[in-house]
């Protein structure tokens, strides 16, 4: 008996000496500091540099890398740093320190949530639609406009991989076993800007949603060739099959047959009506603000609204958190500067860009010359500047305000004088006629746009994301124009004058309030909704204007009264990916207007899908309703910019459309084939009846029509490699028809062009050297063109004339094709990047026809002094070379 309690009692003194020692163990006092080291390397310093006694199998530790330092601290807060977010913990055996797996729950009984943000490390600005993808499990998630994220997932070991183009991938693997909240950041894999315009699909892991949608980062623009050295957004886009325009741009963007006017361009989540310079020549986003834009062309999701045929959703830069740093870029057309940098480090920051054309310094000289050539004296004149500012503030780590702003005007003025004289010979009555004719035009053009965006991010919870913001937007047009043409009877000192000349105004002014959440339910589940509220004013326009013949009569006042309307949405969309190979976007956006007591309701369903039906083969539908409660009035004859954007009134319905498309994509290894066909529905379109005067009682000159467009789509892209490119052709139809118009038969739309051709070109020869090269080629435009004149009786017995035109857009111009080439040179000295941009536009000088004039001179024809009109072709950009150089700090 006493051996046996005395067996118990050493048992015990030594337990006892164990559990002291270890205890002691894990209070000593460590000392360690690691850079970028395996989790295994991080161990074996312990043990070699402090002299702890560590127990472990290489098997069970994961691939981490640490960047980690401690001064005397004690040896279990280290452990805990060096192991967290991994399936490892450790025990107290003896005087040895044992480290093993944990035992996990299966995935079914437990789940966590991993939610963040995702950043630019050098920057801190939030990555959009950047790819959060769980490896093992493979399920995956972009982040949205915010950078945002959220995953919930089985607890145990996950395999985190985050990627975003142009970055390094960051790879994590840690066990989950309660929720956690994280922010990641990305280094960028390498100071030059991208090459790639990538579409959806390429951008994430996980499957696309089947709307037709493009993504662009914010340097893709660059490398394409370039206008005057002026790299533009909207340019780019014109390269994308489905996509139409005028001749060098001019006549904006027509996406799928659709009107200028169906398309909802965002800046900053806030609608912007007039998105072109100079007529199209340049669009209003300097490219150095853009941080990313989002292209939709079909399978629109429902948190958009208000256009028919497209959304282009731009945001701009929030400005750099960790340091200072700008740019200045000068080319042969404009001057563009910006800067950023942080106002309270990691907390707040700004960021300012500046552009503005030296047009004037070509034009006055050259227009000078080109009207003395024409018998002509006169100039013409046009400049143009745009703001972007951006501030930001971070109030916690789930709040964050940003505040945004854009400014752009555009002044144009032009005016000629001719003069001439003529003599008319008379053998019959022996007497000569002598006369002397001047004509004059003058006009002053001047326009522009504010918009403006206060936003709140919060987040409630790992899963619900809020957005809360208030806009403002305004377009406003001021125009004057005059025309004076005399004829001076010199034998009898008579003057005949007609004269013409008036100002115009319009503008339409929003301000708005938003709402939007994100829920994301699970990985294979994200719910959006929102709720939104606008009020438009609208000023259709006011004309004074004087109108003579011989004698001059008293000024004229007319004007459209405005127009309030108020907007009000409501939306629900939800993403669904019930399996591996399959995905959906199904949602209703629901809008509601009030305008002069009558309210107008829209339910618009929306759906999308993609199926992987092959490893290579995806196959995607799409299907949806969108109604428009703005009409753009245009007149149909090429000159001002007389385009009257008016509200759906009593009178004039909305305008709505259905849109159903398919197609398919398919994988050749580095070469991707998409071919998609749609068709689209138009009703209640508006447009001005033949012979009205556009500029006033624009209820009363208007005719409502519907359109239709179809049509199949095919790109071959290569995206990976040092050459890259794409070619995008389109076959497409395009017709409208109204009560008023055309006798109200059907004719084609000015852009059906059947054939539409699209082939884009880069390779990057090194980090410094890259080339690119575009050609495009489509048939020509619809046009009307008067074919004869008569003189048609009227009730007091004398005639009128009268112009006929025939059948509308009934002739076509001719096949449309351009080269455009370009290049980057990029070399950095100390910490200064330098860009040097040059290219030629329109290489073998390709004449594309603008629009076709009628010019009217005075000639002698049977003794009798007659008008005699002519057709001139008007080309606009011949064979341009550019250069731009920039510089980057």
């Amino acid at each position: 008996m006493n051996e046996g309690r005395r067996a118990i009692a050493v048992f015990l003194l030594l337990l006892l000496c164990g559990m002291a020692s270890a205890q002691n163990a894990l209070e000593q006092p460590v000392s360690i500091r690691l850079k970028n080291v395996l989790l295994e390397q991080a161990l074996l310093t312990l043990i070699n540099d402090s002299g702890v006694r560590l127990s472990f199998s290489n098997a069970i530790l994961p691939a981490k890398r640490l960047t980690f330092k401690a001064r005397q601290q004690p040896l279990q807060r280290v452990l805990e740093s060096l192991l967290q977010n991994t399936n490892i913990t450790y025990r107290e055996v003896g005087d040895q320190i044992v480290l093993y797996k944990m035992v996990l729950l299966p995935p079914s009984e437990k789940r966590f949530t991993i939610s963040g943000f995702v950043e630019d490390a050098e920057t801190g600005e939030r990555l959009i639609a950047a790819n959060v993808f769980d490896r093992k499990l493979g399920k995956g998630i972009a982040t949205n406009d915010y950078g945002f994220f959220s995953l919930t997932l089985p607890a145990g070991e996950v395999q985190l991989s985050v990627n975003y183009l142009g970055y390094e991938a960051s790879e994590q693997i840690f066990s989950l076993q309660q929720n956690q909240r994280v922010r990641i950041r990305l280094e960028a894999a390498m100071m030059l800007p991208q090459v790639e315009i990538i579409a959806h699909d390429s951008l994430t892991r996980g499957l696309p949603s089947g709307a037709t949608t493009t993504y662009f980062n914010a340097a893709d623009i660059k490398q394409l060739p370039s206008l005057g050295g002026e790299p533009d957004l909207i340019r780019s886009i014109h390269l994308l099959p489905g996509i139409q325009t005028g001749t060098d741009g001019i006549g904006g963007i027509h996406v799928r047959g659709g009107n200028s006017e169906h398309n909802l361009i965002l800046i900053d989540g806030v609608p912007v009506y007039n998105v072109v310079h100079a007529g199209g020549l340049f669009s209003v986003f300097n490219t150095d603000a853009i941080r990313s834009a989002q292209l939709y062309k079909g399978g629109f999701p429902a948190r958009y609204g208000g256009r028919l045929s497209s959304i282009l959703d731009i945001h701009t830069k929030e400005g750099n958190m960790k340091k200072f740093s700008g740019q200045v870029e000068a080319g042969l057309l404009t001057l563009r500067a910006s800067l950023e940098g942080p106002i309270v480090k990691d907390k707040a920051s700004f960021f300012v860009s500046a552009r503005r054309s030296y047009l004037n310094w070509y034009l006055d000289g050259f227009s000078r010359k080109e009207k003395k050539r024409q018998g002509e004296t006169g100039e013409t004149g046009y400049q143009f500047y745009d703001i972007n500012a951006k501030l930001n503030y971070t109030l916690s780590e789930k709040d964050k305000v940003y505040l945004s702003f854009y400014r752009g005007n555009d002044h144009f003025h032009n005016n000629g004088l001719q003069s001439d004289s003529i003599t008319v010979y008379r053998n019959y009555q022996e007497d000569t006629l002598r006369f002397r004719y001047d004509q004059w035009y003058g006009e002053r053009l001047s326009w522009g746009n504010a918009v403006g965006a206060l936003r709140w991010n919060h987040l409630f919870s790992n899963k619900l994301f809020a957005n809360a913001t208030l806009t403002y937007s305004r377009f406003w047009t001021d125009i004057y124009y005059g025309t004076v043409d005399s004829l001076v009877y010199i034998n009898r000192d008579t003057v005949l004058r007609q004269l013409d000349n008036g100002f115009y105004q319009s503008s339409i002014k929003d301000l708005g309030a938003r709402l939007d959440f994100d829920y994301h339910w699970s990985p294979a589940h994200t719910l959006r909704f929102g709720v939104n509220a606008t009020q438009h004013l609208f000023s259709p326009g006011t004309l004074t204007y004087d109108e003579s013949t011989e004698y001059l009569r008293g000024q004229t006042v007319t004007s459209n009264d405005p127009i309030t309307s108020h907007e009000y949405v409501a939306y629900a969309e939800s993403n669904l990916t019930p399996g591996t190979q399959w995905s959906v976007n199904i949602g209703l956006h629901a809008a509601w207007l009030e305008v002069q007591q009558k309210n107008y309701y829209s339910l618009q369903p929306r759906f999308s899908t993609y199926w992987r039906a092959l490893p290579k083969l995806g196959l995607k539908a799409s299907a949806g309703r969108m109604t428009q409660f703005v009409h753009l009035l245009s007149n149909s004859n090429i000159g001002l910019p007389t385009d009257l954007w008016v509200p759906a009134t009593a009178k004039v319905p909305p305008q709505d459309a259905w849109q159903v498309s398919a197609g398919l994509d398919y994988n050749f290894k580095w070469i991707e084939l998409s071919v998609e066909g749609y068709y689209k529905k138009m009703d209640n379109l508006l447009s001005y009846t033949e012979g009205a005067f556009f500029l006033n009682d624009w209820e009363d000159n208007v005719t409502n029509g519907n359109g239709r467009a179809y049509g199949i789509e095919w790109l071959l892209r290569k995206s990976v490699g040092k050459s890259t490119g794409w070619i995008a052709y389109t076959l497409s139809w395009a017709d409208r028809q109204f009560e008023r118009v055309n006798l109200g038969r059907t004719y084609p739309f000015k852009y059906d062009r059947r054939h539409d051709l699209k082939i884009v070109f880069q390779h990057s020869f090194s980090k410094w050297l890259n080339i690119s090269a575009d050609w495009v080629m489509s048939s020509g435009a619809a046009y009307s063109l008067p074919i004869s004149e008569y003189n048609f009786p009227v009730s007091t017995g004398s005639t009128l004339p009268v112009t006929n035109f025939g059948s509308k857009n009934q002739f076509r111009m001719p096949l449309h094709h351009r080269l455009d080439l370009g290049a980057n040179f990029t070399f950095k000295t100390k910490e200064v990047w330098h860009t040097l941009n040059v290219g030629v536009y329109n290489v073998y000088n390709r004449r594309n026809p603008l629009y076709y004039d009628i010019k009217t001179k005075y000639v002698t024809e049977e003794e009798e002094l007659r008008q005699k009109k002519s057709y001139v072709q008007v080309v606009l950009l011949p064979f341009l070379p550019s250069a731009s150089y920039s510089i980057r700090f």
